[in-house]
């Protein structure tokens, strides 16, 4: 009896450290891969090696699936939402991600302007009076202008945006929801605008303008509300802000929870709640390409001598909210920078690197030859060649 009560003690006993032996080694894989993970994050040697020999993130243009097309033939390409774009002859015809064709629509464009966000897709003639706003396979309505469309843009909630020229004022700007209907309209008489920005919300539109008519830059940027524009539009500019004498303003764009990013000739800065704060120079000599048309992050892409013939290049993303930055390293040279909504792309002549807001690379497609243009979404790139489309999926 003490055998079988001794032995069987002793048989817990093994239980239990087997038990905590297999706990414990749980514990400590798990922890390796926490490590891992913070290495591969933090760590930019690692994370290239990582991308390039064990999660294998290249990809070649011989392993991907093509749209042929007709280099004779006068095309355009663009891509939205999950689609890939081809107009030709005022047809618009959608390609999905592996390459079949799956709508046509008829528009009656020759030389098209592209705008997108989401499923949305604003197509205009170049410099023309006609508009149409499209949503997945489908035309939402068409529009006709006085005057010529000078740069049109669409939120992701369908409201267009329109500037237009060569009218009797200096600029006008229209604004409209997706069913077409015209929400609000002003004439500028004296400033010339040069970009024009809907909130995420659509609550808002931001102009920014340029009084160059004196010896002295004049840069403003004025914040309209729909809702008091729909009811007196004479009281619809509810704040107005007059940059430093000499700024040039060049671009505006609306990110993620309202916040006006303003790009300058050598700043950046952020306005919100009517406050301005400028978040960085943008005067370096180094400083090849700076962006700011992603949906929370402004983009500066340095390039940085290695030697007498040689460069490297470092992609900066920087979070507006706190200034906090990525960085995505290469050797190589960038060539172009291109982004949509949360994703980067950067071309590099026969390379073109995808990458995240994070940093982290997504996706390197090899090119047999010289990549001339790019289209992409956040789902989506294609690679637009003389005689076919590249589609790299992600």
């Amino acid at each position: 009896m003490k055998d079988f009560w001794a032995e069987g003690l002793q048989n817990r006993r093994k239980h239990k450290v087997i038990k905590a032996i297999v706990l414990w080694i749980l514990i400590l894989i798990f922890l390796f891969i926490i490590l891992l993970n913070i290495i591969y994050y933090y760590n930019i040697n690692f994370r290239n090696w990582c991308d390039e020999n064990i999660i294998k993130k290249e990809i070649f243009q011989k392993d991907v699936k093509v749209i042929e097309i007709d280099n004779n033939e006068n095309i355009q390409v663009y891509a939205y939402d999950k689609y890939i774009c081809i107009l030709s002859k005022k047809k618009l015809n959608l390609y999905n991600r592996v390459g079949t064709q799956i709508a046509s629509i008829d528009v009656d464009i020759v030389n098209a302007e592209f705008s997108s966000s989401g499923r949305y897709l604003t197509i205009s003639e170049k410099n023309g009076q006609k508009f149409y706003l499209i949503s997945d396979k489908e035309i939402l309505y068409e529009n006709n202008i006085e005057g010529n469309i000078t740069e049109i843009n669409v939120n992701r909630n369908g409201f267009v945006s329109v500037l237009i020229s060569n009218t009797t004022y200096k600029s006008v700007i229209e604004v409209f929801d997706k069913t077409g209907t015209e929400i609000f309209r002003t004439n500028l008489v004296s400033s010339r605008v040069v970009d024009i920005s809907v909130s995420q919300d659509s609550k808002y539109l931001a102009i920014a303008e340029v009084d160059i008519s004196g010896i002295i830059i004049k840069s403003n940027v004025m914040i309209v509300s729909f809702e008091i524009a729909q009811t007196n539009s004479d009281e619809a500019i509810i704040y107005k802000y007059e940059a430093p004498i000499g700024k040039l303003i060049t671009n505006i764009n609306y990110q993620e929870n309202e916040k006006l990013i303003c790009m300058f000739d050598d700043s950046i800065g952020v306005l919100e709640n009517k406050n301005y704060k400028e978040l960085m120079q943008i005067n370096k000599d180094n400083i090849v390409f700076v962006t700011i048309g992603l949906n929370n992050r402004i983009i500066v892409v340095e390039e940085n001598s290695t030697g007498e013939y040689t460069s490297d290049t470092s992609v900066f993303i920087i979070n507006p909210q706190n200034s906090k930055k990525r960085e995505y390293h290469t050797d190589n040279v960038a060539k172009a920078i291109y982004t949509y909504s949360n994703k980067i792309a950067i071309n590099f002549g026969t390379e073109l690197h995808i990458i995240g807001t994070n940093g982290i690379l997504i996706k390197k497609y090899i090119s047999e030859s010289e990549i001339n243009d790019i289209v992409m979404t956040d789902n989506l790139v294609a690679i637009v060649y003389n005689d076919k489309i590249a589609i790299v999926d992600f």
